[in-house]
Parts: C-alpha cells; structure tokens; sequence
C-alpha cells in the first residue's frame, strides 16, 4: 500500500469512528432533549397518539388525556375547571407550545423520561398502551377555587394571588384572573387552537399571562417591607427608633409626596418606626428612601429577590421584579412607598413576606410535590431547599410584629382577622384605577403560609385585597 492511500485509509477510518461517537452521542445523552426540544415537530404530534399522564391537585384531576376512539390522534388532552387551573397546568398544544407543569414535567408526563423505559417495556409485554407518569402538584384545589372566585368578583381588570408555604416553598395558591379555558388551544386541530390563541393573545386582560408570577405591578406600600428592612440593615433601626413623619415630604425637585390623609398621626413629628409603617406614612417611607440612597435600598430589593427570575421548576420560572439602576432625586423618594418605576410580581411580594415569616430565610418556591409512574412506584419528590436569605433574623422578627400592628391598629383594622399579619398597599397608576395589594402571613403568631394578592380597581387595598386574602387563607385552613 503507497503512502497516499494509506494516509487516505487512516483518515476514513476517523470519519466512521467519529461518526459513531457523534451518533452515539446523540442517540444516548441527547436523546431526551431533542425529543422533547419545542421545534421538534414530530415528537408533538406524537404526543396525541400516547396516554399522557395525569396532573392533579390534591385529589383533584386537573389534566388527563381522553381516548378518541380515533386511529389518528389517538388521545386528547382534556383540562377540567381550566380557567381556575390553567395558570398550574398551563397547556400542550400541537403548534408545539407548551406551558407551566405541562412543560415542566414533560418528558416523565409523555412517557418519554428514561426513568419510564422499564414500565413501557413491562405494558409492552402484558399489551398494555404505555402510559405516562401521574404530577402530583402542591396546590390545594379548594383554596385554588375560592381564591380565583374571590378574584373574579372583585375586578373587571387584572388581579391574581399566592400562597406559599413558608418553610417549604411549596406553593398552595397560584391563581390569575383573567383566565382561559387551555381546552381550547389543546385541540388536535392545528388551525382551531392557532385561532384559539391569538384570540386569547388579544383578549382584554392578556389572559394567557400567569399574573401571579409572570406580570408585573407597582406594589406601593408593601414595599415598604423592604424600604423598612433597608433602615433596619442599612442605617441600624430597630422597630421602636424615632421616624420624622413630615405632613408632606418636599422632593429634591420641590415637589409634594403626601399622605394618603391630611390628618391623623403621619401628619407631623416624629412616631416609632412600627407606628408609621402601620399607618403607611409615605412621608415616612419617602425620606427613608432619600436619607438611604438608591444604592442601599437597591441592594436591600436585590437581597429580597428583585432584579432575577425565580426559578420554581425546570423551564418554568417568574418575570423578574424591578427596582430599577440608577435613579435619583424624586425618583428615589418615591421608590421607597413602591411607586415611581418599582414593579414586582405578586410572587416577589410573597417571598418578601415569606423572608419575614422565616427568619430572613427564603426557601425556592416549587410547583411539583410528587411523579409516580404508572404502577405508582415514587420517580421523584420535592425537596424542599433554601433559595436565599433575604435579611437577619433579627430584622425579620421586628417586621414580624410590624406587620402585625397593620392589623391590629393599623390599615388593615377591621378589615383582616388578627390572625393574619400583613402590608396593605395602594399604588396610583396615572389611570382611573389602582393597584390594591395586601401582602402578608398567617397565622399571625406562627407563620405556616405567606401569601400575595393584588387586584386592580377604584379603592385601597386594604378593602379590596385584604378580604381576598382573607378567603384564601381561611380556605387553606392554617387558622
């Protein structure tokens, strides 16, 4: 054999040898992410032909696959009382959209998880269709309905609400109004759910958007949480240190941040920190934001969780809430009673309330508390971790009892059991409505859920939110 065709012999073997690690390697640690990428038509439209698994609450079914009785398109996705799910499941689609824990467990609920193999091949051998894997998620379906319910009734415009468990982060309560029916774009017919869709894309309210983690509000005087948490951190307060409570606080640029009333105790001198946060003195809170700066009362936000996506399951994570960079004068006065260009999703505001509730700590928040295969042997379970600590322990307990006076004496009075500890919010949005928040913990005097609601509409949000969160927290029996 001459030089050349041995040197050519040589490198033909190298080609074949990598194109069976290349092959190898797609066929083996590949496989699954390519099976289950979005862009993967084929493996969409095979999905209609398997027994995709259940998703449940409780003992609620919340989304199953029925049979046909048809040889193509075998089964159909069916998602009952959609409108109050569909923010948890989400839905699969045959344009190949998929959202929430249908996205987040799609692989073990197609079937197509490797975990699943030795059951398929078991179905295979006693003529069984293969099936996939049942998600047991966190939410509780009674409080679910009551909070989307209460949600419902209380606005014609956006509102949504959360409720988490403070030492596990397992979410309880994941509801967004206005909602959708996901049975609807889950059609097999790709023209009927493309239509279905764009509907809902341009439906008054964005209905398709989970509110409750991925749209954004103003959170007004709840994020006084964290502008109190700040001075406590920052500059060494404590609940009981002296505040100037001025009637109306001048800007940098001259001009006016009020109070919500032109008397009463946030209206001149001087209160305990716990007394003007009760009373929600923007006053207060304004010169707070001032005398900090933008930079250390950013970098509380930051340690509250603003500024990333929190993550809560694989491919499903919230938008990030907003304490913007760079801001000065009256921009950051107003920042401090969460107005001005302070966004954050009712998520956010839960976890600053979770911090409170924990000890400083926050733990990941999750969706997902159990998968079983088919023959109900366990693939996998939460397990619960911290996700961040936000502020001290010392802090979190004096905003614990700072939170309590809003209910006892403060905005909250008479609106909200004292069981339930909490920040009423009101955020002026320049339109004919606000966004009225109450944010919070429960119960009061051993914390087991903290929680997040808004709502939009004409009022505060201790008479609008306060009595939605209160069903809520009733519903999910903690008091």
């Amino acid at each position: 054999m001459n030089k050349t065709l041995r040197r050519a012999t040589i490198f033909s073997l190298l080609m074949i040898l990598a194109l069976m690690v290349n092959v190898t390697y797609i066929q083996g640690s590949q496989e699954q992410k390519l099976r289950d990428d979005p862009l993967n038509a084929r493996h969409f439209l095979a999905q209609f032909d398997r027994n995709r698994g259940l998703i449940m609450a409780g003992g609620t079914i919340i989304a199953r696959s029925r049979d046909t009785g048809n040889k193509d398109f075998k089964y159909q996705r069916v998602y009952p009382d959609s409108e109050i799910f569909a923010p948890v499941t989400g839905y699969f689609a045959p344009s190949g959209s998929v959202t929430g824990v249908e996205a987040a467990a799609d692989g073990l609920l197609a079937g197509t998880d490797p975990r699943l193999t030795v059951q398929h091949w078991f179905d295979a051998i006693v003529g069984k269709t293969p099936r996939g894997a049942t998600v047991q998620t966190t939410i509780d379906p009674d409080a679910q309905r009551t909070t989307y319910d209460a949600l419902r009734s209380s606005t014609s415009r956006r509102a949504a609400a959360i409720a988490i468990d403070v030492r596990t982060g397992a979410i309880k309560v994941m509801a967004s109004y206005p909602s959708f029916d996901a049975n609807t774009v889950a059609v097999h017919d790709t023209t009927a759910s493309t239509r279905a869709y764009n509907r809902l894309l341009k439906a008054s309210g964005s209905p398709l958007i989970d509110k409750a983690i991925d749209e954004s509000f103003a959170p007004g005087s709840t994020f006084k949480i964290i502008t109190s948490a700040a001075g406590m951190d920052k500059q060494g307060l404590t609940k009981d240190s002296p505040v100037d409570t001025p009637g109306v606080l001048t800007l940098p640029s001259g001009n006016p941040l009020h109070n919500d009333a032109d008397s009463g105790p946030c209206n001149g001198g001087q209160l305990p920190l716990i007394e003007a946060f009760a009373q929600s003195c923007n006053s207060t809170f304004g010169k707070l934001a001032l005398d900090m700066g933008q930079r250390n009362l950013g970098a509380e936000a930051t340690g509250f969780g603003f500024g990333q996506r929190i993550p809560i399951e694989n491919a499903l994570s919230s938008a990030a809430s907003v304490y913007p960079k760079n801001m000065g004068g009256d921009d950051v006065g107003r920042s401090g009673i969460g107005q001005g260009s302070v966004s954050a999703t009712p998520l956010q505001m839960a976890l600053a309330a979770a911090a409170v509730a924990h000890g400083g700590v926050v733990m990941k928040p999750y969706l997902i508390q159990r998968v079983v295969s088919p023959d109900q042997s366990e693939i996998e379970a939460a397990s619960p971790r911290e996700l961040f600590r936000a502020t001290s322990s010392q802090t979190a307990s004096q905003l614990q009892d700072m939170m309590r006076e809003v209910v006892q004496t403060g905005t909250a009075r008479g609106k909200v059991p004292t069981g339930i500890a909490g920040k009423t919010g009101t955020a002026e949005t320049g339109l004919p409505y606000n966004e009225r928040w109450f944010a919070g913990f429960a119960p009061a005097d051993d914390p087991k859920i903290a929680f997040a609601v808004v709502t939009e509409g004409s009022g505060f949000g201790a008479d609008a939110a306060g009595p939605i969160a209160t069903r809520m927290v009733q519903a999910l029996k903690v008091l």
